[in-house]
């Protein structure tokens, strides 16, 4: 009994010199946040929240620079989807789906994301573009634009997979007798790919309208450039040959006699 007794003495004893050692974990959990610095590029969220009352941590700094990230260039950030795992209408299109991964149930669809990454840097290059100068910002809220378009387009064209029909039979009105009267409409993902396409198709020849004009102003500031320096080149041509011959040129001159009057 007394062994037992002693032995609950030094656990309790051990218990207690332990419960008044301050942890480290706990210690780092319980610190304060830190505020989110004026220089941060989250800057603009942080003194909106600022002013609403709500004071912006650097601990969840990556959420809040994701955000900017997919507002930047407008709300084309925000179209990929939540995924809803196989529920989602467009499953089988979803190659992490086909490859038997794991779903981010609840998170924005990292294939659309992957998407619309893929056709912004597709215009980038082909248009040559810097998305780091502020002269090309009209252009890459186009290029955005554009990848939005095509996100919206690539969806239609999955419910086409699905359904690929190009007609379907429906209801349009009833005749006198009661009668279901049919018509054939054309498929709504096939509507809906005309008429982004027609977008998308004006958006990518207002950025080619953009480049020949810039190509044609620099052709003539180009030839304008030619020609003052030819020009230049002949006047300093000719002012060396008057300066080397050091001899007056005879000017051209005609002696007219005058006339006389016969009266």
């Amino acid at each position: 009994m007394d062994n037992k007794r002693d032995m609950f003495s030094m656990k309790k004893a051990m218990e207690e010199r332990e419960a008044s050692q301050p942890k480290e974990e706990h210690v780092q959990e319980q610190q304060a946040p830190i505020p989110i610095e004026n220089t941060d590029e989250s800057n603009a969220l942080a003194k909106t929240a600022a002013e609403a009352g709500v004071f912006l941590t650097s601990n969840n700094r990556h959420i809040y620079e994701n955000f900017i990230n997919r507002a930047k260039y407008g709300h084309q950030g925000a179209m990929p989807m939540k995924c809803k795992g196989t529920k989602c209408g467009f499953i089988n299109m979803c190659p992490l789906h086909e490859a038997g991964d794991e779903l981010p149930l609840g998170k924005r669809c990292p294939v659309e994301g992957a998407l619309v990454k893929i056709w912004v840097e597709k215009h980038i290059d082909a248009l040559d573009i810097d998305p780091n100068d502020p002269d090309y910002a009209v252009d890459m809220d186009m290029v955005y634009e554009l990848a939005g378009l095509e996100l919206i387009r690539n969806r239609a064209a999955s419910h086409l997979s699905d359904d690929p029909e190009l007609f379907k039979e429906k209801v349009v009105g009833y005749s006198p007798q009661g009668e279901p009267i049919y018509d054939d409409k054309p498929n709504l993902s096939l509507l809906i790919l005309e008429k982004y396409g027609k977008r998308v198709d004006k958006l990518r020849e207002q950025l080619l309208a953009t480049r020949r004009s810039q190509a044609q102003m620099g052709r003539l500031a180009s030839d304008n450039s030619v020609r003052a320096a030819n020009m230049l080149k002949k006047a300093q041509e000719l002012a060396e040959r008057r300066r080397t011959r050091n001899e007056a040129t005879d000017a051209e001159f005609e002696i007219k006699e005058d006339q006389k009057d016969d009266g």
